[in-house]
């Protein structure tokens, strides 16, 4: 077909293709993309349905942050496995597995609670199982997209990921607090369990190519398990600035993990208001996490990747929290949970975004692996933590003090050199400090 030619004969530029049109049409990525956001939208309403369930048959913040736990302690405990499986063995084959895992999981709450009634260790033990099998599913998933998509298209594929999700998960909190006031929370967790399932079905078709198998065709010995280990964690020390970024997400997710996982009792005891403004809260938090994730590749955030993650996710996301607990109304929440998630999505695409292009492929599953481990080690200190402090002061009281910490830590890590310089270069190359 030529090209297109205006009345006076003159032929005129076809106009540009869209990048998102471009990256849909790639039938491994939109598998991906149409399973991640089937299993969004199910974990969206059924996360806000357990925390809801367990709020109202308890009433104590201490269980409310054992929930959280269990999926984090699921985390922890498989990360780091986890991370190193996904360069051993077939992405796509551990990603359904991890779906299949996590359906059965939240369809053993449903059967429970039809049957036998509200039972709290079923609940926590369903939560380890989801947070343990996410830990496998995320860094697969991480791993695959930069071998499914030229390197050009890395930053849109994050934003397009991150924002269709977080406006699936605005869906599913607006969902969620509907089903809550009228047809009860059990319908939220099976949605997720049958969300789940579809995933799984998707990437039953995608192909992808395995980093140890062509080195394996290559001829190269393949490592023990142990030694693959071992040169993961010798790798992330030796690249300084991602190093320094995994160590400043353990302050960074440690704060975010308490405002949000409290984040019931600031708008029931604080605003004083129902699950709908709970769902709410959460609903614009997750539409400036869209925002957010779309403007990456807009402004060329990755090329200082190190900067776009510390100064929103750090010292700006605090001072949020501070103004949250200074003026505790209703439509400053609003305003300060959408900016919450506005600076937390451009923050974590441009450090994705980053890794992806900047750590070796046959290293993304134990480097995601890691990182995952070093962020999210800390969480269940913030959230037994932040339990006894609501219990001991309220939740104004816990909101301040945390918003000081991540006020404090979000400036101290704009001080290490090899942090700020971590970026990707307009021709694609980078440098990890």
């Amino acid at each position: 077909m030529g090209r297109p030619v205006s009345g006076a004969g003159v032929a005129v530029p076809a106009p540009p293709r869209s990048p998102y049109r471009t990256l849909l049409t790639s039938s491994g990525f939109a598998r991906v993309f149409v399973a991640g956001l089937g299993s969004i939208a199910g974990s969206s309403i059924a996360g806000i349905c357990l925390i809801w369930l367990v709020f109202a048959e308890t009433g104590s913040a201490l269980d409310v942050g054992l929930l959280g736990t269990a999926q984090v302690a699921g985390g922890i405990l498989f990360s780091v496995f986890g991370g190193t499986l996904v360069d051993r063995y077939d992405r796509r084959r551990l990603m359904i597995l991890a779906d299949l895992s996590r359906a059965a999981a939240m369809a053993v709450v449903v059967a429970v609670l039809a049957l036998v009634g509200f039972d709290l260790p079923t609940v926590l033990g369903a939560a380890f199982v989801v947070g343990a099998f996410t830990t496998v599913f995320q860094p697969a998933e991480q791993s695959v997209i930069p071998a499914l998509v030229p390197a050009a298209l890395v930053a849109d594929a994050n934003g397009l990921v991150r924002s269709s999700r977080s406006a699936l998960q605005f869906v599913g909190a607006s969902v969620a607090g509907v089903l809550i006031v009228t047809v009860g929370a059990t319908i939220g967790i099976a949605f997720n369990a049958v969300t789940f399932a579809v995933s799984a079905s998707l990437l039953f078709g995608m192909s992808v190519a395995s980093p140890r198998r062509a080195a394996g065709a290559a001829g190269a010995k393949a490592a023990g398990y142990l030694a693959d280990l071992k040169e993961g964690f010798a790798w992330l020390y030796r690249s300084k600035g991602f190093f320094q970024l995994t160590i400043s997400a353990t302050f960074f997710n440690f704060c975010a993990s308490l405002v949000g996982t409290f984040l019931v009792f600031y708008a029931t005891e604080v605003l004083h208001g129902s699950a709908l403004l709970y769902a709410l809260l959460l609903a614009v938090e997750v539409a400036g996490t869209g925002i957010g994730s779309l403007l990456v590749s807009r402004t060329g955030g990755v090329r200082r990747a190190g900067r776009a993650w510390v100064v929103p996710y750090g010292a700006a996301s605090g001072a949020v929290v501070l103004a949250l607990t200074l003026v505790p109304e209703s439509g400053v929440a609003l305003a300060g949970l959408f900016l919450l998630g506005l600076f937390g999505g451009y923050a974590g695409t441009a450090w994705l975004t980053a890794a992806q292009l900047l750590v070796p492929a046959e290293m993304q599953g134990r480097y995601f692996g890691i990182d995952s481990l070093g962020s999210i080690a800390i969480i269940p200190a913030s959230q037994i933590g932040g339990a006894f402090l609501i219990a001991a002061y309220g939740v104004r009281e816990a909101y301040l003090a945390t918003a000081i910490v991540w006020i404090a830590a979000g400036l101290f890590f704009l001080v290490p050199r090899a942090l700020g310089r971590l970026g990707v270069r307009p021709d694609g190359t980078g440098q990890v400090p």
